[in-house]
């Protein structure tokens, strides 16, 4: 049987078919070059020539009833559309960090990087953040014999700052927005907006890690700044699931900036909770160094028939 799998951001989409358990003929796509979901998807299945039977698709956007509005692209997806559409049997639609939570629990040793705390993937709860277009949020959680996966909008929760740049950066964007979520500061376009308000140039993501990687020292800042904030928010998601089996930070730019990420104070900031600095420090957490980590997600999800739209 062939199964389509779909892992679709706020920038790009990438596709694959599972064959007997097997990804196979991954596809990228920009999303910026389509107009919608079905132009990549039609794209997609005439290279391949291949009709799935099932389909299981990973959305960055909030998930109801089988139906998406993706917040950071202004697409919109429903299952059963897709599926009369495109003569698929089942098409299944989950939030894409909801597929990364039950990807967890497959990712082995080389899939990892460890960012600190204990060296061991202890027993528990769970938590999966990560920052690209958008800030993604899932819990695994876990009853000791059962676990479930937690879908989300936590990347849409209000942003605290713990110091006076943070607390400008918050005023800018509630002076802009009307609030401040995490998301507009832990994200592509929030590692910009913290480097304009350095360096009061503006400057793409891409060039910002460039340059930090080249050595710019506002470039470095604003890097360190974003880190310290998605510390922050992990931090709080973290205690909010008491999440002792750890943190696993996913998205675009960690994973992609890795030894530049481990120049930051993401571990100091992100167990730097007061009177629970000890219960933090309990806590491991790791970098997702997995190239296409949903997939393990959804091919859970196909193995179990499916998951229930939320």
């Amino acid at each position: 049987m062939t199964d389509l799998v779909a892992d679709i951001g706020g920038t790009g989409s990438r596709l694959a078919m599972m064959q007997a358990g097997r990804v196979e003929g991954t596809h990228e796509y920009r999303n910026a070059e389509f107009a919608n979901f079905d132009g990549i998807l039609s794209d997609y299945l005439q290279r391949t020539r291949l009709q799935p039977v099932r389909a299981a698709l990973a959305v960055a956007g909030p998930v109801m009833d089988g139906c998406v509005h993706m917040t950071n692209l202004g697409w919109d997806l429903d299952a059963s559309s897709l599926a009369g559409r495109f003569g698929i049997n089942a098409v299944s639609i989950v939030n894409d960090f909801e597929a990364m939570a039950w990807a967890i629990p497959q990712l082995t040793e080389a899939d990892l990087h460890h960012n600190g705390g204990p060296l061991n993937r202890g027993a528990g709860n769970c938590v999966v953040v990560g920052a690209g277009t958008g800030l993604g949020v899932s819990a695994l959680v876990s009853d000791g014999s059962h676990s479930i996966a937690v879908p989300g909008e936590g990347g849409h929760l209000g942003m605290g700052a713990g110091n006076a740049l943070e607390a400008a950066l918050v005023e800018s964007a509630v002076a802009e927005f009307g609030r401040c979520s995490a998301e507009r500061l832990v994200s592509g376009a929030g590692l910009s907006r913290i480097y304009r308000h350095i360096s009061e140039n503006s400057c793409t993501p891409e060039e910002i890690v460039n340059r930090a990687a080249a050595g710019e020292y506002r470039a470095r800042e604003a890097f360190e700044v974003f880190s310290g904030l998605l510390a922050s928010v992990a931090g709080d998601l973290a205690l909010v699931f008491g999440a002792r089996g750890g943190v696993f930070i996913g998205g675009g730019i960690v994973p992609a900036n890795l030894r530049l990420f481990e120049k930051t104070g993401f571990r100091q900031r992100f167990e730097a909770k007061g009177r629970y600095r000890a219960y933090m420090a309990a806590i491991p957490t790791w970098v997702i160094t997995a190239r296409n980590p949903s997939f393990l997600g959804l091919q859970h999800i196909l193995a179990v028939g499916g998951s229930t739209p939320g």
